[in-house]
């Protein structure tokens, strides 16, 4: 059950990676930074509350 929830995880971090880079080729090159920053800030605040509820579980 613990390499499951790993294996989700993982996955769903990659697919948020992957959304973020498809984002940043797709977009025009003014607005890729600001693109960018706001969705590693979205991926950052993600991991954090992860990160919260994964520590209040234990």
């Amino acid at each position: 059950m613990c390499h499951t929830g790993s294996y989700l995880c993982g996955m769903g971090l990659g697919l948020v990676a992957g959304a973020i880079v498809g984002a940043a080729m797709l977009s025009r090159p003014e607005a890729r930074k600001t693109t960018v920053g706001k969705a590693m800030q979205r991926v950052g605040n993600a991991v954090d509350s992860a990160v919260e509820s994964v520590s209040d579980m234990m």
